[in-house]
């Protein structure tokens, strides 16, 4: 058997569409909570309410009382359309996929508390119109991705504004391309780890920080000529801060980066920010925010595959406290996927000269925490 090492935009016409970078397809900087999608994922990182920390800052879990668990269903649906430069040929892309968080976690003694989680960061089904590229060719028909992740995390109370936090994680992903030449299907485990803090500098100021490691994947798949696919996760950086303004209203904010350079000499590492708030009337909890992320690619290095540019999100959610103390609610987002534009100047099947007319993902979630 072959062993390569191919690109990621190589691996993504495998079907493994990079979700934190929003990728071709979808981003989940949030999870599937009502307030992670409806803070547009700006709440993440400081939130230290319920078991959901687990994911996105594991010291925070020790704002936990007793115990908590989070039930989270996600329904993601992405469209967008490649037009050709100079041509009337075109080709759409549609998905859809439901993207689960089960999370649990407890508290040990004073000081310590420990989560676990399984969810999905990601997935999609995607079926092309006329091809990837809107080529005649139409190597690629189709593709489907699914993973996830089983977290299992710590929190310490160091101090008694300061807590620390770490995180093993265990990613399941498999994969299924459909192509002219026949179905290729392939699944990998990868381990990687996070590290945190969460730090109460006042009674209404919070601070977060969470650091996600690279992941290295090696994806068997069952064409032979292909061989292992090995590939580099992002590492990722999260910070945040909330301010309580009074007893109804929470102003949030986050700064992201991400290590994309470490693909390719043509990627650059990303960054994000966002701003959200929630706020709390008698038995209900609303949630509005707004996010962004850099580009990790220029127009002349962009590709089909993996059409990366500058992302946009706005959410809204609403929770119902009810009368045992446990919350339900729903909360969506829409998510711009920009652009997408190629500008080569030589000619590559998955890099023609054109533009994305329409990329967009809607993001509906329904989550029960107690």
């Amino acid at each position: 058997m072959m062993n390569k090492t191919i690109s990621l935009s190589a691996f993504a016409a495998l079907g493994l569409l990079s979700f934190n970078a929003h990728a071709a397809g979808l981003a989940t900087s949030q999870i599937a909570t009502v307030e992670s999608v409806g803070s547009a994922g700006v709440a993440g990182v400081t939130n230290h309410r319920d078991a959901s920390a687990t994911i996105t800052n594991p010291a925070a879990l020790s704002g936990i009382d007793t115990s908590s668990a989070v039930v989270g269903i996600q329904y993601v649906n992405v469209q967008s359309e490649f037009a050709r430069q100079h041509s009337e040929l075109s080709t759409e892309s549609r998905g859809a996929l439901w993207v689960p968080n089960l999370s649990y976690a407890l508290r040990l003694n004073e000081d310590s508390v420990v989560g676990l989680s399984l969810h999905s960061p990601g997935g999609l089904g995607v079926e092309y119109s006329n091809g990837v590229s809107a080529n005649p060719l139409n190597l690629l028909e189709s593709n489907k991705i699914s993973v996830v992740n089983l977290t299992a995390a710590a929190s310490h109370q160091v101090t008694e504004r300061l807590a620390l936090g770490a995180s093993v994680i265990a990613q399941y992903a498999s994969l299924e391309m459909v192509t002219k030449g026949g179905d290729i299907k392939g699944d990998s485990i990868s381990p990687t780890f996070g590290l945190s803090a969460f730090y109460q500098a006042t009674d209404t100021i919070n601070l977060g920080v969470n650091y996600v490691h690279n992941a290295q994947h090696s994806v068997s798949t069952n064409q032979n000529l292909l061989g292992d696919a090995a590939i580099n996760w992002p590492a990722s950086l999260d910070l945040g801060i909330s301010k309580a303004l009074n007893e109804n209203v929470t102003l949030q904010a986050n700064v992201g980066w991400q290590s994309w350079s470490n693909y390719d000499d043509g990627y650059q590492d990303t960054f994000s920010t966002g701003v959200a708030i929630r706020y709390t009337r008698d038995s209900w909890l609303y949630y509005s925010g707004v996010s962004y992320d850099s580009s990790p690619v220029e127009a002349h290095q962009r590709e089909t595959l993996l059409p990366l540019d500058e992302q946009w999100r706005i959410g809204l959610g609403a929770e119902k406290q009810l009368s045992s103390g446990s919350k339900v609610g729903v909360a969506y987002q829409y998510q711009h996927l920009g652009q997408g534009e190629i500008t080569s100047s030589d000619y590559q099947v998955f890099r023609p000269n054109g533009q994305y007319d329409s990329n967009r993902v809607h993001f509906v979630t329904l989550s029960y925490r107690y």
